[in-house]
Formats: structure tokens, sequence, C-alpha cells
């Protein structure tokens, strides 16, 4: 009987160890660079709308002309209220943590063509054209909450049996997190039924949460995560 032979891979040279790890950086990089040109746009033009009264939802109501939500929800704060799902999309094909860090990227290029846009209409700009201060870092920190809240509760709750819990915790844990930043830090003091809206929003951006569902169950097929998850 012949003794058996130990068999050995090669050992990687440092050379090869350089190029093997240079190559995953690079392609880490170029999806992460991928992932925010698809967020950033969804921002800016989240950021552009800011200001202007959303009456679609107005119809719920009914004739409590106080409690409509176009007295607190913008075309931009709805248009923001997507990027949530954006990332859930993000987080199921990459995982939670590539999502988070191509949230972190896509508000470095908002930020930038922000402050870009800013410097070429300072001449013109008056006084009242921009939001207040303490509205900018409020509706910011919130919307960027949100968007890492939707990317972590997707990743702690993906794997069950029922495919829509994953989607549907992550967007309402999203939009809570941007509803108790966002409302409190904008309006406390100012007089304003800040509580009533904030009730108010979430039942809003719980219902677009619900819509949501069937484009995620469309998606699901076609979406298969990277490897690690399982295929949840």
């Amino acid at each position: 009987m012949e003794a058996a032979v130990e068999k050995r891979q090669p050992r990687e040279t440092a050379v090869e160890r350089l190029a093997r790890k240079s190559g995953e950086f690079a392609t880490a990089f170029t999806r992460m660079v991928m992932l925010a040109m698809m967020l950033t746009p969804l921002l800016l033009a989240a950021i552009l709308t800011v200001d202007i009264p959303m009456h679609a939802f107005d119809w719920m109501a009914g004739e409590a002309v106080g409690s409509r939500p176009s007295n607190w929800l913008t075309r931009g704060g709805f248009i923001m209220a997507l990027a949530p799902f954006l990332v859930i999309i993000f987080a199921r094909k990459y995982g939670g943590d590539e999502a988070s860090r191509a949230v972190t990227a896509s508000w470095g290029l908002a930020a930038i063509a922000v402050f870009a846009e800013l410097s070429y209409l300072a001449p013109s700009l008056e006084d009242g054209d921009l939001p207040g201060v303490r509205y900018t870092v409020f509706f910011t920190a919130s919307a960027m909450a949100a968007q890492y809240m939707a990317a972590s509760i997707y990743d702690v709750v993906r794997g069950s049996l029922r495919w829509w819990r994953a989607p549907l915790y992550a967007a309402l844990c999203a939009y809570f997190t941007y509803a108790i930043i966002y409302f409190p830090g904008v309006y406390a003091g100012s007089g304003a039924p800040w509580l009533n809206w904030l009730i108010g929003d979430f039942a809003v951006k719980a219902l677009v949460a619900l819509a949501f569902l069937p484009v995620y169950g469309l998606l699901r097929g076609s979406l298969k995560p990277k490897g690690g998850y399982g295929g949840k």
C-alpha cells in the first residue's frame, strides 16, 4: 500500500497577496460608487424640493385643515422617504454594512453637489431663499439616521420564513427614527402641533411601506444576495 502523500497548497507570496487584496478593494470600491450613484440623485431631488408642500395625502385628514399632511409633508420629504427602500434593496443584495457605506458615500456626494450649487448661486440669493439652519440640521440628521436604521434592521430580521418581515420592519423602524428626530428637532417650542404631525407622518409613511412590499416581492427573485446570506 502506498503511503498517503500530503498535498500542500502553494504558499501565497507577498506580491500575490497584495494583488489579491488590491483587487478585492477595487471591486468593493467600484460597487460602493455604483450604489452611491444610484442613491445620490434621490437625495438631491429631495433636497431641491424640500420647501414645496405635498397635498396628495390631504384627503386622509378630511375637513381637519390643521391635520392635513401638507402642513408638514413636502415633496422633498416624500422623496426622501423613498430612500430607505433603496437602502433595503442594497442591503438585500450586499448586506447591511455595505448598504450603510453606500449611504455615507451618497451623502458625501450630495453635500459636495449642494455646496457647489450654493457657491454658484450665492450672488443672487436673498434672505429666506434657503431653509434655516435648525431645519437643515434636523432634516439631514433624521434622513441619514433613517437610512442607516433601514440597513441595520433589515440585516437583523432577514432570514425569516415570512419574506415580508425584513423589508416592512426595516422601513417602519426607519420612518419611526426619522419622525422622533425630525419633528421635535424642527418644531419643538414653535407652538406647532408637532406631536400630531409626527403621528400623521408615521401613518402616511406606514402606508407607503405597505405599498413597497409588492415591489420588493417582485424584485426578490432577481436580487439574489451575495454569498453568506443564504438567499434570504
